[in-house]
């Protein structure tokens, strides 16, 4: 992505986040970890159903406010399958950057790359998820 974060300083803050998937991204992401991490993954177990305006939705699980596949470093155990709102982070919609992210407020990642972030949230993120105000899980 063209940086890298130093979690030290947020203590995995972009990991507190609770990425929204669709029923077919969250099995492609299963699909892919198995592939990749030779994790087996189960829907109930490692994902909430979340209920918008538009539609059903998988939520990644939070444990204590953090990510179910945060390992005890807190690094992510499925890092290079990565649900996309973590990889596009700290771009938090479309025009929204989180300013708590350090690096954000510390101006460590330039305006090409977060211009960069906003435009692959634009085009990759489901048009469904970019439309719902509030989730609600069941």
């Amino acid at each position: 992505m063209g940086f890298d974060c130093d979690i030290k300083l947020c203590d995995s803050l972009c990991c507190r986040n609770c990425p929204v998937l669709t029923e077919e991204e969250a099995l492609t992401l299963i699909k892919k970890v198995k592939k990749e991490y030779g994790l087996l993954l189960e829907l109930k177990k490692y994902f909430r159903k979340a209920e918008g305006e538009y539609g059903l939705y998988y939520a990644v699980k939070m444990i204590k406010g953090q990510c179910i596949f945060l390992n005890k470093e807190k690094r992510c155990r499925i890092y290079r399958c990565r649900p996309k709102l973590c990889e596009l982070y700290p771009v938090i919609d479309v025009d929204m950057v989180d300013t708590r992210c350090p690096d954000v407020a510390k101006n460590k990642i330039s305006k090409e790359i977060l211009d960069m972030l906003k435009k692959r949230y634009a085009d990759e993120i489901d048009e469904r998820i970019k439309k719902e105000q509030t989730f609600n899980f069941i």
